[in-house]
């Protein structure tokens, strides 16, 4: 066995990816994971297959380490204003939990809490989530344990970026108060509809660029995602890799996407969430560093998290 540990910043997914794609774990032994970055196990109910398992241990493990470093950050800075975090966390749309609380809580109850919400609310509780979660979850698919667990996906990206805007207007206030002449900027995230808008415009542009003429538009990006795939010969990485928000990184996706299945109305939905994800992280750096460098003075100890990864990847040793 061999420890293998992130910080701030992570390697990207796609980095993570290639190294874990070859494990074959038994997910069913992995209880640890539950408390350590949040992952329900089993993951799905009604399917196991590897590769996407290892996908989305990855984003949970990137999603708890985003949420764990950006606390780490917060409460230093609470404390020093005389704040009470209690007070400046959002809570969870219908769940009525703080960021605090979902790190507390046991996965599989978040599961639960999920589910049973989905169930009360309905479509009101996916118009809560929808500014991280696309909707439709899934193009011509009704999959509901891998719907349930996009939403708990979408409810990490909903903290981080609250955590995002928390942190920065915790920051402007200790600059201020220990009157250090500094400014943290940071590029602005976009927004889900805008990247959905983006996937759209730019497939079109390369079409008639392509084609030589003018291209109906696109209903969704679905459809912009299938004609890339089936008429321009693009994967999921190919098309992603085109896009660029001003100050934020070109973010590559493994190609292809998953080694052993493709499921495009799937695929398509993963990519947008880790995107949103990878984009978020990347803002993140740019906090860490400005914190490393300009408030040392605070002493922040940034966390780490650690999985344990076995040494032959021959699926007959498990984490």
């Amino acid at each position: 066995m061999a420890q293998f540990c992130i910080s701030f910043p992570p390697p990207s997914y796609k980095e993570l990816f290639e190294q874990l794609k070859g494990i074959k774990p038994d997910f069913s032994k992995l209880k640890g994971l539950i408390g350590l970055i949040g992952l329900p196990i089993p993951i799905y109910l009604d399917i196991s297959q590897y590769s996407n398992e290892i996908s989305q241990m990855i984003q949970y493990w990137q999603s708890r380490l985003s949420v764990k470093t950006l606390l780490s950050m917060i409460q230093p800075m609470v404390d020093l204003l005389g704040l009470k975090l209690a007070d400046l966390l959002p809570k969870i749309p219908f769940l009525n939990i703080s960021i605090v609380d979902l790190m507390a809580m046991d996965a599989n109850v978040l599961k639960q809490k999920v589910k049973d919400a989905l169930d009360r609310y309905g479509q009101d509780f996916l118009d809560a989530l929808s500014a991280f979660l696309p909707l439709p979850i899934y193009f011509g698919l009704s999959i509901p344990s891998f719907e349930i667990n996009a939403m708990i996906k979408a409810i990490y990206n909903f903290s981080c970026t609250g955590l995002i805007e928390l942190v920065k207007g915790l920051i402007d206030q200790v600059l201020s108060k220990l009157k250090i002449n500094a400014v943290l900027t940071l590029p602005k995230l976009p927004t889900l509809k805008e990247l959905q808008t983006m996937i759209i415009e730019m497939i079109k542009a390369k079409a008639e660029a392509i084609a030589g003429q003018v291209i109906d538009a696109f209903n969704n990006e679905f459809e912009a995602i299938k004609h890339a795939m089936q008429i321009l010969k693009m994967d999921i990485n190919a098309i992603f890799a085109m896009i660029q928000f001003p100050q934020l990184p070109v973010i590559k996706f493994p190609s292809p996407f998953y080694p052993d299945f493709s499921c495009l109305a799937f695929e398509l939905r993963e990519a947008m969430q880790m995107y949103m994800q990878a984009i978020m992280m990347a803002v993140m750096e740019k906090i860490v560093s400005f914190v490393k460098a300009v408030l040392s003075i605070l002493n922040i100890q940034f966390p780490s998290i650690c999985i344990d990864i076995p040494d032959n990847l021959n699926g007959t040793e498990y984490f």
